[in-house]
């Protein structure tokens, strides 16, 4: 079973990378918190004996920016933010492991300022390994937030995280010494 609550309730203590993107045009505004859960950075790729035979890590490289539209602030009450993120996934595999890829679910989440969870979106990443045993992917999302008034968006937060189990977050958790 997957735990996608998790994002929320962990959110306002662990993000990480805070305001990549800046005002650069009319059309701009300044671009909410944007940062990965640390809890649910990596995912741990097991056997059916439990031993881990790939590590995969998540990261957020970039952002476009924060782009409003308020042009129906008046009509509907409602103001639009707009950016893309550029999501990293990196792994690598354990020697003696003969897997050619590895596919992992992440989630994309938008916060509210009182800690609601406003929008959230899945995607699949799939990534192979070089010679080597390791490889990265990278993978363009757009999200949008939609809130009310007129105002900028950057009291809300985008958080990234693989989609994990309950006992993959207590990995993550012994694996960062908490």
């Amino acid at each position: 079973m997957r735990y996608p609550a998790l994002i929320a309730t962990g959110l306002a203590l662990t993000l990480s990378a805070c305001g990549l993107g800046g005002l650069s045009s009319a059309a701009n505004g300044p671009c909410p918190r944007i940062g990965v859960l640390q809890d649910a950075s990596n995912f741990p790729v097991k056997d059916q004996a439990g031993n881990i035979r790939a590590l995969a890590r998540l990261n957020i490289i970039s952002n476009s920016g924060c782009v409003y539209d308020k042009s129906n602030t008046d009509r509907t009450g409602f103001s639009t933010m707009r950016t893309v993120l550029k999501i990293q996934v990196a792994a690598a595999r354990s020697g003696s492991t003969q897997m050619s890829s590895v596919t992992v679910p992440v989630i994309i989440a938008t916060i509210s300022a009182d800690g609601l969870l406003t929008g959230r979106q899945k995607i699949t990443l799939d990534v192979p390994f070089n010679n080597g045993g390791t490889g990265s992917e990278e993978e363009e999302v757009e999200v949008r937030i939609n809130y009310k008034g007129s105002g900028d968006a950057d009291t809300h937060r985008i958080v990234a995280a693989f989609d994990l189990d309950r006992d993959e977050v207590l990995l993550n958790r012994s694996r960062q010494g908490r």
